[in-house]
C-alpha cells in the first residue's frame, strides 16, 4: 500500500533548490506536520538528535551530504522507524554496483532533478497501477504482484528480462500477439527484432543501470501475413523478490514512423532524373519501401495498345505479359479518367484480363501519363501484398506518374528544340547555333589553322520598317527570298547562316583569298536587290549591308571574328548601307565622328523607345523547367538594322545614357515578369545587369523602389547580375550600393565569373547568392582539362560558401551532364534557347503550360 505522510514532521536535506522545492510541496500537500530543512550534513544529524518524531529524512547522496553505510546506520539508530530517502546528485557518476549497494542501505531512491509529477506517481500510487517507469522507483516488490496485477491492467506488450539469466522470463498477453511468447521466453530480447545484430544492446544496458531507463527502435521481427512494424522498447530497472529485471514494454511507431519516410519519399521523387544513373536504384528502393511486387512503363506507339516497354524493375519482368495481354476494362475505365486505382480483390474486380488473373493480382495501381500522341505512357504497379497505408500509397504513386509526365513533356519540348538545333525553321539555313558550332571546330581543326577563312556578318537594310508597315508575312518572304540568294551564291566557298531575326553569317572556309569573298559579296548584293515578288502581285525592293573579317589576319576565334565582322557591318551601314566593308583596325570606334553619330542615334532610340529587351530562360538543371530569366537589351534602329549590344553599351557607359537604358531594361523586364507569373502562375525571377556606372549611382536604389511599386513585382524574384571582370571607380561605395540593394528584398549574381582578377575577394565581399560561370569555361567541357580544373575548383569554392551555380553558354548534351554532375543548379544557353523576344517567350510558356495540362 503507499504510505501516508499525513501529521508526519519531514526533514529535507538537499543542495538542489529545485529537488527541495519538490519535495517540499508534494509533502506539503500530503498534509505534512511539520517540513524542516537543512544546508549540510552536520545539520541534519544535530536536528535529528533534537527532533524524537521525525518520519521522513530526503536526503542527498553526494560526497557533500550522505555518502556511507555507516552515516545510515547512524541515522537508523537515532530514528529506527524512519524511511530515508536518498536523491542522487547530477554530479555523481553511478554505475550498477554502486547503485546496488546504495540502495541496498536506503528505503528509497531518486535521481536528481526531479520532477514534481513523477515524485507524486512513484510515492502516492499503488503498485498494482503502477506505469514502467513509476515501478522502476521502487525499492523492490513483490514478482507475483507484477505478474497477477501489473501485467494483466495493461494492453500494451511487456515482458520481464531476468538480468541474472539474460533472458525473458515472463511476457503478458498483449506481447504474444505481437511475438510468440514460446519463441521469446527463455531467449534474450534481442530476438524481438529483425536484426538483431544492429541492436546496441551494451550501450543501452549501460543507460539503464545508470538512469535506470533505457529506450531503442528497431522493426519488428516480420510475422508471417503482418506489415513490417517499426517499434519503440522502453525498459525499466526493477528489483522484484530482490532480483534484478528489466520490465520491457513496446509501443507500435509503424504510423508516425512511416509517416516521416513517406514525406521524405514524397519530396524525393521530385528530384528523380529519369535519365540518370540513379534512376533504376531510386526506382528499387521505392518497390522495396511501398511493398509492390511490379512496377513498370509501358507506352502506346499509337496503335491503341500499349506495347512499347519503356522501363520495368519487377524481378520477373512482369510488363512481358502485360505487353501481350488484351486489357479491354482497363482501357474503358482509363478513358473516363487517366487513373485506376484498387486497394483490394483487383483479380476479381477486373474480368477477363489475363495478366491481372495469371499474377492473382490484388492491389493495383494504373496511372496514364498522356503528352501527345507518341508519348503516351501507362504506369503500373501493383502485387498480391496488402498495403500499410492505402492513401499515402496512391499519392506516392500518382506524384510519380505527374513527376514521369512532367519529364515526358518537357522531353518532348527538348526533342522539337533539338529538331530546330541545326536549321533555322522559316529560312532552311543554318542556325546561330550549328554555324558557330562548325566555326569553332574548324578552328580547332590541326590541319586547318593555317589555312585562309572569312566571316561575313549580314543585314537587312530598313527592314523593321518592312515588318511594321507592310506585315510579319511580307518579312518572313524577304527573309526566305534572302536565304535563297544566300544559298545559290554560297554553298561551293561555305555554310549561310540565319543568325538572328534579320541577321545573317557566311562561314567562308572553302573560299581560297579575300578575292573570292568579294566576288561571292557582290554577287549577293546585287541578287538582292532584284525586286521581290508579294503574294498581292506587287513588288518590293531591299538591299542588305555586309561587314567582313578575314581570319587569320584580323582574329583568331570565332567571338572574336563575329565582331569584327559586326563592327565592318556597322561601318557599311554608316556609309550608305547596301554595300559591304571590310574589318580594319580603325573601326574600333576611336573615330570622334562615328561615336558622335553613334551617340545621337542611340539618343534617339532611348527617347522612341527603339531598344528592345529580349530574354533568355535560365533552367533548372534537375526538372529542365524554366525557373527565370535574364533580360538582355537589343537595339534594332530603323534604318542601321540591329545593333549589337558590345558596340553600344560601352558608348553608354561612356556618356552617361547608361542609367536611362538600366531604367528602361528594368521597369520592362519587371513588367513583362508579373504579366508571365500571373498568366502561368509560375514564380519566376528575372535577371537584369549592373554595371560599375550605375552602382555608382546614388537614385539607383529609388529608381529600383519606384520600379517595384509600379510594376508590383516581388523584391525576390529581381535579381541583380554584376560583372565580375568590371572594376569600381569605388569598391566600398559600391559595396554599400549592393547591401542596399539587398536590403530592399532583391538577390545578386556575380556574373562572368572566373574572369576577374579577384575571385575568392568577390566572395567574400559581395552579398551575393548565385555565381555565373563564363561560357568561356563551359565551351571547353571535354576540349580542355586546364579549363575544367577551374571549372571544378570554382564549383567547390561556390559550394562550400553555399552559393548557387549557373552556368552560362551551355551548348551540347556533353555540357549539361558533366555541368549536373558537378552540382550545378541551373543552365542557360543554346542547348535550351537563345535570347527572345517577350512574345516569343509568352508562346513557349503556353506551349508548356498546354503540354502540362494534357499531362495527367
Amino acid at each position: 500500500m503507499p504510505m501516508h505522510y499525513h501529521d508526519l514532521n519531514i526533514l529535507i536535506a538537499c543542495g538542489n533548490k529545485k529537488d527541495r522545492l519538490a519535495f517540499f510541496n508534494f509533502f506539503d500537500e500530503q498534509n505534512a506536520s511539520q517540513i524542516f530543512t537543512a544546508s549540510n550534513m552536520d545539520q541534519v544529524m544535530d536536528m535529528l538528535d533534537a527532533e524524537d518524531d521525525i518520519g521522513v529524512l530526503v536526503t542527498e547522496i553526494s560526497p557533500h551530504w550522505l555518502k556511507s553505510k555507516s552515516q545510515v546506520e547512524q541515522i537508523k539508530k537515532i530514528h529506527k522507524s524512519i524511511k530515508v530517502i536518498g536523491v542522487f546528485s547530477e554530479s555523481v557518476n553511478v554505475d550498477s554496483q554502486a547503485y546496488q549497494t546504495m540502495t541496498a542501505w536506503i528505503d528509497d531512491s531518486y535521481f536528481s532533478p526531479i520532477a514534481a509529477n513523477e515524485l507524486k506517481a512513484r510515492m502516492t500510487l499503488d503498485i498494482k497501477t503502477m506505469s514502467p517507469s513509476e515501478l522502476a522507483h521502487v525499492k523492490s516488490a513483490e514478482l507475483d504482484t507484477v505478474l497477477n496485477h501489473v501485467f494483466p491492467n495493461t494492453r500494451r506488450p511487456q515482458f520481464l528480462y531476468d538480468v541474472s539469466s539474460g533472458t525473458v522470463a515472463h511476457a503478458n498477453d498483449a506481447m504474444n500477439q505481437w511475438q510468440a511468447n514460446d519463441d521469446l521466453i527463455g531467449h534474450s530480447y534481442v530476438v524481438l527484432a529483425e536484426n538483431p545484430t544492429a541492436l546496441d544492446t551494451a550501450a543501452t544496458e549501460q543507460k539503464l543501470n545508470e538512469e535506470g531507463v533505457a529506450s531503442m527502435a528497431f522493426e519488428l521481427k516480420q510475422q508471417k501475413g503482418q506489415n513490417q512494424k517499426h517499434i519503440t522498447l522502453t525498459m525499466h530497472a526493477v528489483h522484484l523478490d530482490g532480483n534484478p529485471y528489466y520490465l520491457g514494454e513496446l509501443e507500435d511507431t509503424s504510423l508516425p514512423v512511416f509517416y516521416q519516410q513517406f514525406i521524405n519519399k514524397l519530396r524525393s521523387l521530385q528530384q528523380i532524373d529519369f535519365n540518370g544513373t540513379q534512376f533504376e536504384k531510386d526506382m528499387k528502393a521505392l518497390m522495396e519501401w511501398t511493398g509492390v511486387e511490379f512496377l513498370f512503363a509501358v507506352n502506346n506507339g499509337g496503335r491503341d495498345s500499349y506495347d512499347e516497354l519503356i522501363w520495368d524493375f519487377s524481378s520477373d519482368q512482369k510488363s512481358e505479359l502485360f505487353i501481350k495481354a488484351e486489357h479491354a476494362f482497363i482501357q474503358r475505365q482509363l478513358a473516363k479518367k487517366n487513373r485506376l486505382e484498387i486497394e483490394k480483390g483487383a483479380s476479381k474486380l477486373i474480368p477477363g484480363d489475363e495478366f491481372i488473373t495469371f499474377y492473382a493480382v490484388d492491389q493495383l495501381l494504373l496511372y496514364r501519363c498522356y503528352v501527345e500522341k507518341g508519348a503516351d505512357l501507362l504506369l503500373v504497379a501493383g502485387g498480391q501484398r496488402t498495403p500499410f497505408a492505402w492513401q499515402p500509397l496512391t499519392l506516392l504513386f500518382s506524384e510519380l506518374a505527374d513527376h514521369l509526365a512532367k519529364f515526358m513533356a518537357f522531353k518532348a519540348l527538348r526533342a522539337l528544340h533539338e529538331s530546330e538545333s541545326r536549321y533555322d525553321v522559316l529560312t532552311g539555313l543554318a542556325n546561330r547555333r550549328f554555324i558557330v558550332k562548325t566555326m569553332e571546330q574548324d578552328l580547332l581543326d590541326g590541319k586547318q589553322q593555317d589555312q585562309f577563312k572569312a566571316l561575313a556578318f549580314l543585314d537587312l537594310d530598313r527592314f523593321k520598317i518592312i515588318n511594321d508597315s507592310l506585315g510579319h508575312d511580307v518579312g518572313d518572304s524577304v527573309l526566305i527570298s534572302v536565304a535563297q540568294v544566300l544559298n545559290k551564291h554560297v554553298g561551293q566557298y561555305g555554310m549561310a547562316a540565319r543568325y538572328a531575326g534579320d541577321e545573317f553569317l557566311i562561314w567562308f572556309n572553302r573560299g581560297e583569298s579575300p578575292t573570292v569573298v568579294q566576288h561571292v559579296a557582290n554577287q549577293i548584293l546585287k541578287a538582292v536587290a532584284s525586286p521581290i515578288a508579294l503574294n498581292n502581285g506587287s513588288e518590293l525592293k531591299i538591299t542588305v549591308s555586309m561587314g567582313i573579317t578575314y581570319y587569320p589576319e584580323h582574329a583568331k576565334t570565332t567571338g572574336q571574328l563575329i565582331k569584327n565582322a559586326d563592327t565592318a557591318l556597322y561601318d557599311a551601314k554608316l556609309q550608305g548601307k547596301n554595300r559591304y566593308s571590310e574589318y580594319n583596325d580603325s573601326q574600333v570606334g576611336d573615330s570622334p565622328k562615328q561615336l558622335e553619330q553613334m551617340e545621337k542615334n542611340l539618343s534617339h532610340a532611348i527617347e522612341n523607345n527603339e531598344l528592345d529587351v529580349f530574354f533568355q530562360p535560365k533552367i533548372d538543371a534537375q526538372t529542365e523547367d524554366i525557373m527565370g530569366f535574364e533580360a538582355l537589351v537589343r537595339w534594332e534602329h530603323p534604318e542601321l538594322g540591329l545593333i549589337s549590344p558590345g558596340l553600344f553599351i560601352p558608348l553608354a557607359e561612356q556618356t552617361g545614357l547608361i542609367h536611362k537604358i538600366g531604367y528602361l531594361v528594368l521597369y520592362k523586364s519587371c513588367q513583362i515578369l508579373r504579366q508571365w507569373q500571373s498568366e502561368f502562375g509560375l514564380q519566376l525571377n528575372m535577371s537584369i545587369n549592373l554595371s560599375p556606372l550605375q552602382l555608382s549611382d546614388k537614385k539607383l536604389i529609388s529608381r529600383i523602389k519606384q520600379v517595384i511599386e509600379k510594376t508590383k513585382v516581388h523584391p525576390q524574384f529581381i535579381d541583380f547580375e554584376i560583372t565580375e571582370s568590371e572594376k569600381f571607380e569605388n569598391v566600398t561605395e559600391a559595396l554599400k550600393m549592393m547591401r542596399q540593394i539587398v536590403d530592399l528584398g532583391c538577390t545578386l549574381s556575380i556574373d562572368d565569373f572566373g574572369t576577374g582578377h579577384s575571385t575568392l575577394e568577390y566572395i567574400r565581399k559581395i552579398p551575393a547568392k548565385t555565381l555565373k560561370i563564363d561560357q568561356t569555361f563551359v565551351k571547353n567541357i571535354g576540349l580542355s582539362p586546364d579549363d575544367e580544373a577551374i571549372l571544378d575548383a570554382t564549383i567547390d569554392i561556390a559550394k562550400r560558401v553555399g552559393h548557387k551555380i549557373v552556368a552560362e553558354g551551355v551548348e551540347t548534351e556533353a555540357q549539361r551532364h558533366y555541368l549536373a554532375a558537378k552540382g550545378c543548379e541551373y543552365f542557360q544557353g543554346f542547348l535550351f534557347c537563345r535570347p527572345l523576344p517577350a512574345n516569343e517567350i509568352s508562346r513557349i510558356l503556353g506551349e508548356r503550360a498546354a503540354l502540362l495540362s494534357q499531362a495527367i
